[in-house]
């Protein structure tokens, strides 16, 4: 089959100069809330082994992975998050400094889009920071703050964040005696809002009234304080009691520092609790169908790397970001122009237009 040579593969785009100034701009502006906040940037490599993403906490499917070899016939990944190839760096090269770590990052990684799943990218921009080596729910709270706070220095309108805790879940599946399978189905029906799908595979598998009555409230435990209270009603387990306490000193440490009309509770709210262990969030726009951030607490990945360290953090998707701010006609930064322009004819007339171009560019033309 002959590629016309103009072409580029699927799933990835060229950006032109307009649209490269104001992804410039959206990099440089969340950069600086990062760096503001006493973050300091890593760049890991593009190419990892691909037995970094095959087991372990953060294992991916080697589908969702573009993949290619080295000279040695080793496969290698493009790199398709962030995280994951930090802990490495946390967990060796950067053994030495001082805890806690806060580390932020922005680049490209990669995946292999699926027609039937959420990522249409092959590549695409993350903005990010991890909190390593820091327990509590202060620190919760920081990380979720700095995702308010790079939302608004975006420009973004319209943004909100929902916090959860997916140890009141396990807590509730511990309670239910579900079996591993059984509480990934629920998982998946809590997540879609499938009250009945709920029901009838709990049903299936035997549960008791009273644990079909307290997970089949799940999916309507979201809000404001109140959820709560609501919550305190469904269970006694201390898990669960523990989640909430969490829970609730994050969202007051949020409501503390003027964030309380940013900030709802959404405990049906469950996604990846094979990796999350125990707040997580998201940040959302009423004018986007999908998460514009996404992150929580990860305290097991570390120990894959062999330093068990407490961690939490977040990653942006700034296309997304990008594809909202068009969408509501936000303001962008104009073109980088010219202030001189100079003509010349004749060699002698070049050498000096240069030279006072030159003179120009230092003084800040």
């Amino acid at each position: 089959m002959t590629i016309n040579n103009t072409q580029i593969p699927n799933n990835v785009t060229d950006l032109l100069v307009d649209e490269c100034v104001r992804k410039r701009a959206l990099e440089q502006a969340v950069r600086s809330r990062f760096l503001s906040c006493g973050y300091r940037e890593v760049c890991p490599a593009g190419l990892e082994f691909y037995d970094t993403y095959s087991s372990g906490v953060g294992a991916r499917a080697q589908e969702e992975m573009l993949k290619t070899f080295d000279n040695h016939g080793r496969i290698l990944v493009l790199r398709p998050e962030f995280t994951t190839p930090i802990a490495r760096l946390a967990a060796s090269k950067l053994r030495g400094e001082a805890l806690p770590l806060r580390l932020c990052y922005l680049g490209t990684a990669y995946a292999n889009p699926s027609p039937k799943g959420a990522r249409q990218r092959a590549e695409f921009t993350q903005a990010g920071v991890e909190l390593m080596g820091c327990d509590g729910a202060q620190a919760d709270a920081e990380v979720v703050m700095l995702a308010l706070e790079s939302m608004r220095a975006s420009g973004l309108a319209d943004y909100m964040v929902e916090i959860g805790q997916v140890d009141f879940f396990k807590g509730l599946m511990e309670e239910a005696g579900l079996d591993e399978e059984t509480t990934e189905l629920v998982r998946t029906y809590v997540e879609e809002k499938n009250m009945l799908a709920i029901e009838l595979l709990l049903r299936g598998n035997g549960a008791a009234e009273a644990a079909i009555a307290r997970i089949r409230e799940l999916p309507m435990l979201f809000g404001g304080r109140e959820v709560f209270a609501r919550a305190e009603k469904l269970s006694a387990s201390p898990k669960c009691r523990a989640a909430l306490e969490n829970l609730r000193a994050i969202y007051d440490a949020l409501c503390a520092c003027g964030f309380e009309d940013f900030v709802t509770i959404d405990l049906g709210m469950v996604h990846a609790i094979g990796y999350y262990t125990g707040m997580i969030f998201r940040g959302i726009s009423a004018s986007f169908g999908q998460p514009l951030l996404s992150g929580g607490r990860y305290d097991g990945l570390l120990r894959d790397f062999g330093r068990p360290l407490g961690a939490v953090g977040f990653a942006m998707g700034l296309e997304r970001i990008l594809k909202i701010m068009e969408d509501e006609g936000c303001d962008f930064p104009p073109e980088q122009t010219c202030d001189v322009y100079l003509a010349s004819m004749g060699r002698a007339a070049g050498v000096k237009s240069f030279q006072l171009a030159n003179l120009l560019r230092s003084e800040g033309f």
